[in-house]
């Protein structure tokens, strides 16, 4: 196992939460800042060491934020500009085939942006629309892009986990809730169902949410004031010892790696959990990483040979960040599952929300990874 110095290393201004790199424009990415003010304790995204979580507090609390363009020059990290937003961010994702990037608020809302390269030597971040969906007392923890990007699937920190479209806020539909706040959600590789997981401990499914993508389905706002009537198709609680904070299903074109969901969670616990629509769910292989696992990310995929193995970058909160291998070997009795820890990256002294991946460019072989810390607001920049 690897252990990784930084090439280059930069303080931000602001408390880094989330980061995303441009796929197309490979060198650039978003960096997402949430700054918590008016509030002598200090707050996380997710849970303290005294158990808080985000959305409660002693004392009324005011959040605000920033995206950071960065741009990665060999061994380097440039900061190229920041936009000052005036919620904090708590997720990012760049949509689909498109210049647009979507970021999570902690007042309610999706806002849309583009990244704009008409002048090659002063990109700039435009603020397209602002997808006001809930009250401004509701974070919206987490999204993810439909895969034609008309549809963002949300989880809240009020427990609901919702749809609506990704062009107007008008009209939004809620699955349903966790019994406490949702961290998490994912689609699965068919893009029909979603996976959620929440500070109950339970990973909940989601099934064949695409019938309701129709813009008439949708709902009103005064519809929706309920935390819906709908339920999950399964929920399970026993497989995990704490909050669901990560969820990442397989994408495999053999038939045995279907219905199986990577999750990250508080207890510091990767998990391959078997998690078909029906039927029993079993953990299939497990690992303590040393820090709770609260970001997955896949870097690559190998089906050669009738086996699976596929490496990825976990952010460990306090632990650093990881990059884990799954493989699945055969043997007498069939299949078997195994994580090994590739490297480890444990510059970061405060929790690692934020890490992204850069693919090789050029002659160079290495991945190059850009990796994030609440509190001491570093940013790092190492290659794997």
């Amino acid at each position: 196992m690897s252990s990784i110095k930084s090439l280059d290393t930069v303080i931000l201004d602001l408390p880094p939460s989330c980061i995303e790199f441009d796929r197309r424009h490979p060198e650039y990415a978003i960096v997402g800042t949430y700054n918590l003010e008016k509030s002598s304790e200090e707050d996380n995204i997710a849970r303290n060491d005294d158990a808080s979580t985000i959305g409660e507090a002693k004392t009324p609390q005011s959040r605000n934020g920033s995206l950071i363009l960065i741009k990665v020059s060999g061994d380097e990290v440039k900061l190229i500009l920041t936009h000052s937003t005036p919620s904090a961010i708590l997720d990012i994702h760049f949509a689909p085939n498109s210049p647009e990037f979507g970021v999570a608020t902690s007042t309610g809302s999706v806002d849309i942006y583009t990244l704009n390269f008409d002048s090659p030597d002063s990109p700039q971040i435009i603020h397209s629309r602002c997808l006001q969906y809930f009250p401004t007392d509701v974070l919206v923890t987490a999204f993810s892009w439909n895969w034609t990007g008309s549809y963002l699937a949300m989880t809240l920190s009020d427990g609901r986990v919702c749809l609506g479209s990704s062009r107007s806020a008008e009209r939004w539909l809620c699955l349903g809730a966790h019994d406490l706040e949702a961290w998490t959600l994912a689609f699965t590789p068919d893009g029909k169902s979603i996976f959620s997981g929440g500070d109950d401990s339970a990973l909940k499914y989601w099934k064949d949410t695409s019938i309701l993508w129709n813009y008439s389905r949708l709902k009103t706002r005064a519809e929706n004031e309920d935390k819906g009537e709908k339920v999950a198709t399964w929920s399970v609680n026993r497989v995990h010892g704490a909050g669901v904070t990560a969820i990442l299903p397989i994408e495999s074109s053999d038939k045995q790696d279907e219905n199986v969901v990577l999750t990250g969670s508080y207890d510091d616990h990767i998990r391959l959990v078997h998690a078909p629509p029906s039927g029993r769910r079993s953990v299939l292989t497990e690992m303590n990483l040393g820090g709770g696992v609260w970001r997955i990310k896949q870097l690559g995929t190998d089906n050669a040979h009738k086996t699976y193995s596929a490496d990825f970058l976990v952010s460990c909160m306090h632990a650093g960040t990881r990059i884990v291998r799954l493989s699945r070997h055969e043997v007498d009795s069939g299949s078997e599952w195994r994580f090994e820890v590739l490297a480890k990256f444990e510059e970061h002294k405060s929790m690692n929300y934020g890490s992204d991946y850069q693919e090789p460019q050029g002659d160079r072989k290495e991945r190059t990874f850009v990796t994030t810390s609440f509190y001491d607001r570093l940013l790092c920049l190492w290659r794997f």
